[in-house]
């Protein structure tokens, strides 16, 4: 934890890891859900880490056939657990469902060509699956740090009104907001 004070001591931000990694998780989930993505997911974990019931192997081999044949931007979310949890999105390249030791295989995203656009901040443009991949990148590494607990807050300065500036990725990241945004420090 990391304290600063502005000069009279009568004011003060925090650095600290997140208290509430859940409420992290749950928002990003909730903007890519809000943004037309649909997870389908066979491991329980991922599942309730996306908001979803675990699916059946047979629902999401339908749901694969419905996104190919409707031109939806199809992508896996790959797992696991080695030393903490990891979590990626990529390419589909073709359905899985056996787990190995440390990942979790079987899980699902997809999201249509519009929707994607929206997602981007470029509605009514024609957007490709890499840009798309490349900003579901972000998301993946704000989840995979909820999940491990492992994001930062900047709480404060300390009043009346209490206040809690979000969550951050990283220390670093969390303490130049503190020093740049929060005015007296």
């Amino acid at each position: 934890m990391l304290t600063f004070f502005n000069r009279s001591h009568s004011e003060s931000v925090t650095v600290d890891y997140c208290d509430f990694p859940d409420e992290a998780l749950k928002e990003s989930v909730e903007y890519l859900s809000s943004s037309g993505f649909k997870f389908y997911c066979l491991h329980p974990d991922v599942a309730n880490w996306m908001g979803v019931d675990v699916s059946s192997v047979e629902k999401i081999r339908n749901r694969i056939r419905h996104a190919r044949k409707n031109g939806l931007f199809l992508f896996e979310i790959n797992s696991g657990s080695h030393s903490g949890y990891w979590f990626r999105f990529q390419s589909f390249s073709r359905f899985t469902f056996m787990d190995k030791w440390d990942s979790f295989k079987g899980n699902i995203a997809f999201v249509s060509q519009k929707d994607a656009a929206a997602f981007l901040w470029k509605p009514g443009e024609a957007v490709t699956e890499e840009e798309v991949l490349k900003r579901l990148k972000m998301e993946a590494d704000i989840i995979e740090k909820a999940i491990n607990g492992d994001l930062f807050e900047v709480c404060g300065p300390e009043s009346d009104d209490f206040c809690r500036h979000g969550w951050f990725l990283d220390e670093e990241e969390a303490v130049k907001f503190a020093l740049e945004a929060i005015p007296g420090l």
